[in-house]
């Protein structure tokens, strides 16, 4: 496993990088987040993410909505229990990145690599997948459709 940055110095890099306001380190949600919560972490909602190198990062319960990815690099980065639905990504590379327990429902993944991901328990229902990569992910207990089932010959 890749070493990651602490919660509190990844938040710092985001700011650094003018992804994150630079007022206050938000808190680190107890459960995954939710669309209407009033406090979402570390969060991305109707806006576009591009060319950016967020690797190594630990981002767990992050909260990404109804937003364009794009040619954006997660490897290596702990995304435990984030919700990332709704949106679109687009030559993204979560390699070797954590998963675990996130919500990638209804998204749009073009060109995404999932090299070595871990994806345990993640639900990818209603996903389209074209030109990705799944090769040694671990999709162990991921909830998916079963028109894409085929896809990860299972």
């Amino acid at each position: 496993m890749p070493v990651r940055k602490p919660y509190k110095e990844s938040c710092k890099f985001l700011q650094g990088q003018k992804l994150l306001e630079a007022d206050a380190l938000p808190e680190l949600p107890e459960r995954a987040p939710r669309y209407n919560d009033e406090h979402l972490g570390v969060s991305f909602f109707r806006t576009v993410l591009a060319g950016a190198r967020l690797e190594n990062l630990t981002l767990p319960r992050s909260f990404f909505g109804r937003s364009q990815i794009r040619e954006v690099s997660f490897r290596g980065t702990d995304l435990m229990e984030s919700t990332l639905c709704w949106n679109e990504f687009v030559d993204v590379d979560f390699g070797e990145a954590d998963l675990s327990r996130a919500d990638l429902r209804a998204s749009i993944f073009q060109r995404v690599n999932f090299r070595a991901a871990v994806l345990r328990g993640a639900d990818l229902r209603r996903g389209t997948f074209r030109g990705c990569t799944f090769a040694d992910a671990d999709v162990t207990a991921a909830k998916l459709t079963r028109s894409v089932l085929w896809f990860f010959r299972l």
